[in-house]
């Protein structure tokens, strides 16, 4: 077990970090019920679980008891030199799309820094807003909140 973390990679070390902070400070317990949770690195490294495929996590927003996907994703750097940034590839961007419904909308939460456990910037905008893999800095802004503030149900329903 320690020698799998040793020999993680640094990408899935800041993304599973960031996928904590996700949960812990963006979709707190107190509004958001954990419904589904991708299995981690460890778990498909030996053996491929195939829900794996589905976004990070699936809540049940205790307020309107919406349910939703969210897809996390954490960027070291910014921006290239025409402000924009890959943040998936095709074949992720179309599993996105084909599993995003009325009933269960997919957001993705991008967040940026040198840390997963403490991004300098947080966006989050549903999959039904974007058509590309990379995105402009202009888009993002549009969807950029605190990362040090927890998401309300009301401002994740308006972004729809």
């Amino acid at each position: 077990k320690i020698v799998e973390e040793i020999n993680k990679p640094d990408s899935f070390v800041k993304g599973e970090e960031f996928e904590n902070y996700v949960r812990n400070n963006i979709f707190k317990k107190s509004g958001f019920e954990l419904i589904h949770k991708t299995h981690d690195y460890s778990n498909n490294k030996g053996d491929y679980i195939k829900s794996s495929v589905l976004p990070d996590y699936k809540f049940l927003d205790k307020k309107n008891k919406k349910e939703f996907y969210v897809e996390c994703k954490f960027r070291n750097g910014y921006y290239n030199k025409s402000n924009k940034i890959q943040w998936c590839n095709s074949n992720q961007l179309k599993r996105y799309k084909s599993i995003n419904s009325s009933d269960c909308p997919v957001f993705i939460v991008l967040g940026f820094g040198d840390n997963g456990n403490n991004p300098h910037e947080i966006t989050c905008f549903p999959i039904s807003s974007v058509n590309w893999t990379g995105l402009y800095d202009s888009f993002l802004d549009k969807y950029s909140f605190d990362p040090k503030k927890s998401i309300s149900s009301n401002i994740l329903w308006k972004l729809k």
